[in-house]
């Protein structure tokens, strides 16, 4: 029990959170049509510029689902879906490196890992 009498479940919690650390990816996709339809192109996601307009609805889909709580599991599988989709992206784009400073997909799978968490554990 907080100070404020809210009660919170670190399961909500860390729903929400995944939630909204996908806006910051959203927005800058939105912002960035152009330059993430290049990525695309290059790593063979065509139609380039619609998939990163799909991307984006999915990923805007998927948070406000995890913040909302409104069916958050679909909302987690769809999330996981799109970071695992990003991580062979990058994974394509780079090589396979794992540490996420190289660019690599560590951060993407342990981000996808949480949100199968909130998608599938009970």
């Amino acid at each position: 029990m907080s100070a404020l009498g809210l009660s919170l479940d670190a399961r909500i919690v860390i729903q929400i959170l995944c939630g909204l650390f996908l806006l910051p990816h959203t927005i800058a996709k939105l912002r960035n049509i152009d330059k993430a339809s290049i990525l695309f192109d290059k790593v063979g996601l065509r139609p380039a510029k619609l998939l990163v307009v799909l991307t984006a609805l999915g990923e805007l889909i998927a948070a406000t689902s995890l913040v909302f709580n409104f069916h958050p599991k679909v909302g987690a599988a769809i999330a996981a879906t799109i970071l695992i989709g990003a991580s062979y992206a990058v994974a394509r784009a780079n090589g396979l490196m794992w540490r996420w400073q190289h660019p690599g997909i560590e951060y993407m799978w342990f981000w996808a890992a949480v949100c199968l968490c909130v998608a599938f554990l009970p």
